[in-house]
């Protein structure tokens, strides 16, 4: 069989490729690019099963989420492995990122390498907000209420894109189907295809190693296959074991059903938003923009277009003061919006005031003659709708209507 397949695969070729030497002092750091791509595959495989028991409708979303919890065998285990997935992936790739700062990875003739990986940041993003939708409960509704409002306020086509969000004037069933058809469909494709861009751009450069490494460490490490890869797979079953700790003893929140008449909810994001939940708070009026676009697209555009602005040769990063103060700048902010977003008092719910007892009880007189369980219809005009002092009651049964 070996010898059937090396006559027609490059299967010796692919083999010396991947024993291919890395740099030096490469070190647990550089495993963050495949724990990611571990945790995308992951939650392809939990999503799919979660798939199989989903009903997209606001009928049956909500109920649909409540049968996985609590019937389905293994489902709130998956469902947890699913939801704190999420929230892995999105520290893991941050970290990624951050790492490829620091050793200024971004740089020649990385800077395609870096821009796929941004957008592949992007959509872990969109995958994070289509998401948080699906269970249909008051977390969810009302929070995706706030992010298609965030949206409308982008000049020009800001009301457009709400409505392609929303499927309509309002969030309704046509808004649920589209945001699954987006995290299950959509969203997945374009991930893989940027992950295998980005892997063979990884591949085809090599690793960039340490900024401090000289040309010959470039070629002398550990090979890929296979030292490189036991410890990626270390990593992956460490990730593994945490998650599978949190689905285990740490359950996953479900509210009540959405309720869009309940304006009283005070919605909050998953709390990787929660630093743009939070700079809304300091952009009021004719400011809002700033806060819901500008500076949140400015930064996009300037993460993205970095390894064209910063053309400085390779340096740690400690050795290059306007990255070090930029990236510093950054993290805290973020960091320091995520804490305040997070610890930030909820509005009170405001009672409904009860009717009093004398309105819900009728009197005798009024009842009077009346069947039990028959329906009686109450109309009075007063004397501002007569012209007159007098007042008027009507009763008429249903038996009077029909």
């Amino acid at each position: 069989m070996r010898q059937f397949l090396n006559e027609r695969l490059p299967l010796a070729e692919f083999s010396a490729h991947l024993r291919k030497p890395l740099p030096k002092h490469i070190n647990l750091l550089f495993s963050l690019g495949s724990l990611a791509t571990f945790l995308l595959l992951l939650q392809a495989v939990t999503g799919a099963f979660l798939a199989l028991y989903y009903s997209p409708s606001p009928e049956h979303a909500h109920n649909a989420v409540t049968y996985i919890s609590e019937e389905v065998p293994f489902g709130a285990f998956v469902r947890g492995l699913h939801h704190w997935g999420a929230s892995a992936m999105v520290i893991i790739v941050f970290l990624h990122l951050l790492r490829v700062v620091l050793y200024s990875s971004y740089k020649a003739p990385r800077e395609l390498t870096w821009v796929v990986g941004v957008l592949l940041l992007l959509v872990v993003l969109g995958f994070g907000f289509t998401g948080y939708l699906l269970p249909w409960d008051e977390k969810a509704y009302w929070a995706t209420v706030v992010g298609v409002e965030i949206a409308s306020t982008a000049p020009v086509l800001g009301d457009f894109v709400a409505k392609i969000l929303r499927g309509g004037a309002e969030i309704g069933a046509v808004t649920l189907s589209r945001f699954y058809a987006l995290h299950t469909i959509w969203l997945p494709w374009i991930a893989f295809g940027l992950v295998g861009v980005h892997l063979f751009l990884v591949r085809y450069y090599g690793s960039s190693g340490k900024p401090q490494n000289t040309p010959e460490e470039m070629k002398t490490g550990k090979p890929f296959y296979p030292d490189q890869v036991f410890e990626d797979v270390v990593g992956m079953l460490i990730i593994f074991a945490i998650l599978a700790s949190l689905a285990l003893f740490v359950s996953v929140p479900l509210e009540d059903v959405a309720d869009p008449t309940n304006a009283d909810y005070d919605p909050r994001p998953e709390w990787y938003f929660l630093f743009l939940f939070q700079l809304l708070k300091y952009f009021q009026g004719p400011f809002e923009v700033l806060g819901t676009f500008v500076i949140p697209t400015v930064g996009m555009l300037l993460l993205l277009f970095l390894p064209f602005l910063d053309r400085s040769e390779r340096a740690v990063l400690w050795k290059r003061p306007i990255a070090l103060t930029v990236t510093s700048v950054s993290v805290i902010g973020i960091a320091t919006l995520t804490i305040l977003g997070a610890s930030s008092p909820k509005l009170e719910t405001q009672e409904t005031p009860q009717p009093t007892e004398q309105s819900q009880t009728p009197t005798a007189p009024e009842t009077e003659g009346v069947e039990e369980g028959e329906e009686v219809f109450d109309f009075q005009l007063t004397e501002e709708e007569t012209g007159e002092e007098e007042v008027f009651d009507f009763q008429l049964t249903e038996e009077e209507l029909e």
